[in-house]
């Protein structure tokens, strides 16, 4: 296992915008050295905090999510979805989940410790609760965690895992003194290794590439977690989970949560009406305002890592792989008059994201959006220089008109930017054809083909930025282009991941982040716009949930008031 890559082929299946959710969507306490991305002190969080001995003792929690899964395995290219991974968190064990101060923190209730015992060779030494049990009754063991190494290596093309990253430079697992323990020896320098395993899954499924990419295609099959799966019902579009009766730690206060695929146009009327128990407010507005008028709900806001950003298409056959049209572009797009019109009303005062790597809340954030500056004039410049001339409203060349297709999942705050970005391009003379995506067809059926100029859509952050973000810029070999959706060549970017990877110092690390940062700016590989709001309508009485800030999302502590 020596080389670094950074994801299987995308193209294959659905593939997630919340690779999010991959080696991050998670992620002890440490020294800054030791956890990247830990800011120093505990983000904000609105979640109505209670000791969950003193809640009610039974409940549902009824989330919306746009679509179900059509992978449920959320370590593999098709599974990786936002959902996948909300299910996943209270149904599959982890050795770090995400802090409220951005770093990590372990997850007790599968893991007694999990530390660096060695330099050189780097090694990490978990130790495995005594406790810990799949459903089927087996121990979580050290095989667990090699098997998983094993799967997402690389080295056997038949497992489509959705990264490499970290476990490609592994050179072996180990057992330790008894079955609970585990010695992972890496061949190459992993900085961000706490973001390894933030899911496990048991050795039955990656053990076997065929189980491992279609045995979760109905649903989880061996699980372990406070909750486990009562139903998944496709035609009435809800997975049901229910308390985990062989649950070895804390009892959670809920009886079920039931997540419903729900358009996020109908949420504020289900959240009135009883029928949904919370929703995501992001930048919409009519969406916050139903909130704040609706009797028994209120707004709970906190930072999140979630960004507006917007995607340009440079692969090989697209009009946007010129470097010089793209980076005319980039600059006729005026990323803070996004976000004072997604988010004037929201969060008075917002402003826009200026890095690609690093989300604001970082200690190591810089904005070097002054790289490539909305200029508009420069923008028209370039465009004449490329001889892209105005026919009128437009611009023109050799009798083709300069249109580009963007597209955008159909909700309102999409809705929102894309108007926004047609009319700053429109000022400079490009049209823009607007195409409103259903969510269930976005990924597949749109972004993974390429199908589009430009896409909006938003990334989530991670606590272990590096290894989340490397498939972003992974350069496209055929198919096989990781998460980088654009197919934009950013040349020199991957060997300063890998250095990145393999720094171990904070500072250092961030500078390397920053000069990937100015890279992306300069090959105009996609354009950050806005942090999402973190604002959340909340049924009144619900403890322990809502705006989660950075951490994660804390279902084994969820529930009602009494």
């Amino acid at each position: 296992m020596t080389t670094r890559s950074s994801a299987a082929s995308w193209l294959r299946g659905g593939g997630a915008v919340v690779i999010a959710a991959a080696l991050a969507l998670t992620g002890c306490g440490s020294s800054e050295t030791d956890s990247p991305g830990v800011t120093g002190a505990a983000a904000a969080q609105s979640i109505n905090p209670q000791d969950p001995s003193s809640l009610q003792d039974g409940g549902d929690l009824r989330i919306p999510v746009d679509a179900l899964p059509t992978n449920y395995n959320p370590i593999q290219i098709n599974g990786a979805r936002l959902v996948t991974w909300q299910l996943a968190e209270a149904i599959l064990p982890s050795v770090h989940l995400d802090g409220a101060d951005g770093g990590h923190e372990l997850n007790t209730a599968f893991f007694d410790s999990a530390e660096l015992t060695a330099d050189s060779p780097q090694t990490i030494t978990y130790k495995i609760n005594d406790d810990a049990v799949w459903s089927n009754g087996r121990p979580l063991t050290w095989e667990d965690l090699a098997s998983q190494v094993s799967a997402l290596s690389g080295s056997d093309e038949a497992f489509e895992g959705y990264s490499t990253v970290g476990y490609s430079d592994v050179a072996a697992v180990e057992r330790g003194e008894t079955d609970k323990e585990a010695i992972l020896t890496f061949e190459n320098t992993f900085a961000e290794w706490e973001g390894l395993f933030n899911l496990l899954l048991p050795l039955e499924v990656t053990g076997d590439a065929e189980e491992f990419n279609e045995g979760w295609m109905n649903g989880p099959t061996i699980t372990s977690g406070p909750f486990q799966v009562e139903s998944i019902d496709d035609t009435a579009k809800a997975i049901v989970l229910e308390r985990n009766p062989e649950w070895w730690s804390a009892a959670p206060p809920l009886d079920r949560i039931i997540f419903r695929a729900l358009d996020a146009s109908a949420r504020a009327d289900e959240l009135a009406n009883g029928g949904i128990d919370l929703y995501p407010i992001g930048g919409n507005v009519d969406l916050y305002t139903r909130a704040q008028n609706m009797s028994g709900v209120e707004v709970r806001t906190a930072p999140e890592r979630r960004a507006g950003q917007l995607t340009l298409n440079g692969s090989d056959d697209a009009m946007l792989n010129d470097l010089e049209l793209r980076q005319a572009i980039a600059q006729a797009i005026n990323p803070q008059g996004v976000t004072d019109v997604v988010l004037g009303t929201i969060s008075p005062g917002a402003q826009a994201v200026g890095n690609h790597i690093l989300p604001p809340t970082d200690p190591g954030y810089e904005d070097n959006s002054n790289v490539l500056p909305y200029d508009p004039e420069a923008a028209a410049s370039a465009l004449d220089e490329l001889g892209w001339s105005l026919d009128g409203d437009f611009r023109a060349k050799d009798g083709e008109r300069l249109s580009l297709r963007l597209i955008a999942q159909s909700a309102p705050v999409f809705d929102t930017v894309s108007g926004v970005i047609r009319n700053q391009l429109n000022e400079v003379g490009v049209h823009v054809d607007v195409v409103s995506v259903p969510s269930d067809q976005f990924y597949d059926g749109y972004l993974l083909p390429g199908a589009f100029d430009l896409a909006v859509f938003e990334w989530t952050k991670s606590a272990s930025p590096f290894a989340h973000d490397r498939p972003v810029f992974q350069t496209p070999d055929g198919e096989d282009f990781g998460s980088n959706f654009g197919r934009v060549v950013v040349p020199g970017v991957e060997e300063l991941y890998d250095e990145g990877l393999a720094e171990l110092d904070t500072d250092r690390r961030n500078e390397i982040a920053n000069e990937i940062d100015r890279l992306a700016w300069e090959y105009a590989h996609h354009i950050p716009l806005y942090a999402e709001s973190g604002a959340y309508a909340v049924r009144e009485g619900l403890a322990n949930y809502g705006a989660r800030g950075l951490a994660h999302y804390g279902f084994a502590k969820a529930g009602w008031v009494k």
